[in-house]
């Protein structure tokens, strides 16, 4: 058995993970509203009562970018309820710091019921315990600020989660963050169980492997596994090497690692591997993205001594050129140049050439600031075939 997966004769069974599953009584919160004092326009302006605590744009709340402190959160339960303990959490990049928990009836007068300093640079729990109090809305004040900047302007204050529980018993610890991107582990949905999807693109690929030979294999993540929507410019260019699409949504490094450790380049034998994979890590530290990165390239070179490597940049992302990612992105690019050694391992950073002439990314070129429409796939392919084409001479 392997992170929870049960491998017998080929077959793959969902098993629940032995650890880092939060097993709690009921979230009063969970998927209620909430108000922002500062609403973030970058993406992370939800996830504040979504039942994850990851670590994702989208899954992890951000206040927005005004230099103006404190800033506020505030929850509607829709209800006043009998409260006891309120759980929050802050992940390892931005620069949340003294946090306090109010608790109000009317939305007007707030009791102040609790504070916590968390620490910068390291994922953080913290329970809130208080004398049993009927409220109805739950609000939290970040106070102030580290002057220091982790992966994003010092400005903004991240929250994984917000969990509020009736009177009773302490509700478990959850696992806060990702696992570490250097390390195999399957994907798992907000259940704790490892994701049906997955699993059946996993299958898949193995199944591939079987079918026949593979002369290209792209390896990655949503970006990708839509050249499946672009298949005119898949097989202008790529069908003549009986091409592998193993790109799957969502999929972070470790998610790869781990397709790798259950034997999806098994028996596969391609003259070229397209990789590109990071941006759904994006919400880790710069280094844990090389970290994997690194680790992915160093596996497929062990496991295919014979395979040339074309390790591509992580695509830019955020309409606008100021987006705080942009300038994350750029630092991690520059860091995976350096694996290129001229020979089995090929760098290429195509990102400038999806943005526009003031930097930004049009809904023509990314409807989702993300990924790639058609003109985008046909941008990639142009861009890298030069290199392409050297790395598939004999």
């Amino acid at each position: 058995m392997k992170n929870g997966i049960l491998l017998a004769g080929g077959a793959l069974a969902l098993l629940a993970p032995a650890s880092g599953a939060f097993a709690a009584p009921l979230d009063l919160a969970l998927h209620k509203t909430f108000v922002s004092s500062d609403p973030n326009g970058s993406g992370w302006n939800q996830g504040l009562t979504d039942g994850s605590w990851e670590t994702d744009a989208g899954k992890t709340f951000a206040a927005g970018g005004s230099e103006t402190f404190p800033k506020t959160a505030t929850v509607d339960l829709e209800a006043p309820a009998l409260l006891g303990y309120v759980a929050i959490g802050a992940p390892s990049f931005g620069s949340t710091k003294t946090v306090e928990l109010s608790l109000s009836t009317d939305d007007a007068q707030f009791t102040k019921v609790g504070s916590y300093v968390f620490s910068q640079k390291k994922a953080e729990y913290h329970l809130f315990s208080f004398a049993p109090e009927t409220a109805r809305y739950v609000r939290l004040t970040y106070v102030d600020r580290y002057s220091e900047s982790v992966d994003y302007p010092a400005v903004y204050v991240f929250t994984t989660e917000v969990a509020v529980y009736a009177p009773g018993d302490a509700p478990p610890v959850p696992h806060i963050g990702p696992e570490a991107s250097d390390e195999p582990a399957p994907k798992l949905n907000r259940d704790g169980q490892v994701d049906p999807s997955f699993l059946e693109a996993h299958e898949s690929f193995l199944k591939r492997g079987k079918e026949g030979p593979i002369g290209v294999l792209f390896i990655g993540d949503s970006i990708t596994h839509r050249w499946l929507n672009s298949r005119d410019i898949w097989d202008k260019y790529y069908g003549q090497y009986d091409p592998a699409d193993f790109g799957v949504e969502g999929d972070r490094t470790e998610h790869v690692l781990w397709r790798f450790e259950n034997g999806e380049l098994d028996g596969v034998h391609p003259k070229v591997v397209v990789l590109m994979i990071g941006t759904n890590n994006m919400s880790e530290p710069a280094d844990e993205i090389i970290r994997g990165d690194t680790k992915i390239v160093s596996e497929i070179h062990r496991r295919l001594p014979e395979t040339k490597v074309l390790l591509l940049g992580v695509f830019p992302r955020g309409a606008k050129a100021d987006d705080p990612v942009r300038a994350k992105i750029k630092g991690i690019n520059a860091e995976l140049a350096k694996l290129d050694d001229g020979g089995k391992t090929r760098f290429l950073d195509i990102g400038d050439k999806f943005l526009d002439a003031n930097g930004g990314i049009t809904k023509e070129m990314m409807a989702d600031a993300l990924h790639p429409e058609h003109i985008g796939y046909q941008i990639w392919a142009d861009a890298m075939q030069p290199l392409f084409d050297e790395m598939m001479k004999p």
